[in-house]
């Protein structure tokens, strides 16, 4: 008798994206998975949002309420879900079809893996192609813990067994639980790399993640002490040197030249400061030049 296929939990978080959410639902509900539910927990919108989730009410859940952020939504969804699988999709970010049923078929092949993740495409606020996330790679616990976050997070999809075993998301993150979430699970199971486009990732300049300033990297910081790369991991050293060092060229052309070798100075030692981070500067200038190294993190 065949085994009937593992029911898929999507939760999608939202707060006034309804420029974006319908493309985020229609990707959702023309998987081909044959046992899929899709959980909305919006954040209390008051744009469009809610006309657009009533207009599909048939054919996912959906809540609207005051929340404590992002990464409480998501567990919100979480804990309201009965899919064995789980995965999360934000409000303006697409699956590639066909990607649920593959990420399903390479768990199935791997009873013990208990975190997949694939390649993912760069698209802007239109949904036209920007490029391939170049920063994913197959995976080294290694590289995770002590250089950069490799997994893109629309095209991961764990098992609840796990996500439960690691208590979920860090609700006190406000960037990174996405990364710590991986950290948390890679550090106690199997996780695998699926050579395959899975996502298209919304890059727009007013991203979350774009806005979060020196404040990200504090919260870097502190997940990768916890996880034990002793400080902000190498690769995004590299992003923080790069976000100081325009803001330092930004003050010397207001003139504000002590500010400015001071943003410079206190970038040299993020870098310089780390063994890892240096290496990896050096091997990008060595291979491509300054602008390569500003890249380096690949985002």
């Amino acid at each position: 008798m065949p085994t009937e296929a593992p029911l898929v939990s999507i939760v999608t978080p939202s707060l006034n994206q309804g420029p974006f959410i319908e493309e985020t639902i229609r990707s959702v509900l023309g998987q081909d998975h044959p046992r899929l539910e899709h959980i909305v927990v919006d954040g209390g919108s008051t744009d469009e949002t809610i006309r657009i989730l009533e207009r599909y009410r048939s054919r996912l859940r959906f809540v609207s309420e005051p929340d404590a952020g992002q990464a409480a939504a998501i567990n919100k969804g979480f804990r309201s879900s009965k899919g064995e699988i789980l995965a999360w999709l934000n409000s303006d970010d697409v699956y590639e079809p066909g990607a649920v049923s593959a990420a399903v078929a390479f768990l199935g092949e791997r009873p013990d893996l208990m975190l997949v993740y694939g390649d993912a495409t760069l698209m802007d606020a239109q949904g036209r192609v920007i490029g391939p996330c170049a920063h994913v790679e197959p995976f080294d616990l290694d590289r995770l813990v002590h250089h950069l976050d490799f997994i893109v997070q629309p095209a991961a999809f764990f098992r609840r067994e796990a996500f439960e075993a690691v208590g979920g998301l860090d609700e006190s993150l406000h960037w990174s639980m996405d990364y710590d979430l991986w950290l948390k699970i890679a550090r106690r199971f199997p996780v695998a790399y699926l050579p395959r486009k899975l996502a298209r990732y919304r890059w727009t300049g007013a991203n979350k993640t774009s806005r979060g300033g020196l404040e990200r990297y504090e919260e870097l910081e502190r997940v990768g002490r916890r996880h034990g790369a002793g400080g902000l991991p190498a690769d995004f050293r590299l992003e923080k040197l790069a976000l100081l060092l325009r803001e330092a060229r930004r003050r010397a052309r207001e003139g504000e030249l002590r500010a400015a070798a001071g943003l410079a100075l206190s970038g040299a030692r993020t870098a310089l400061s780390s063994p890892r981070a240096l290496c990896r500067l050096a091997a990008a200038m060595l291979s491509g030049g300054a602008r390569t190294a500003s890249r380096a993190a690949g985002r």
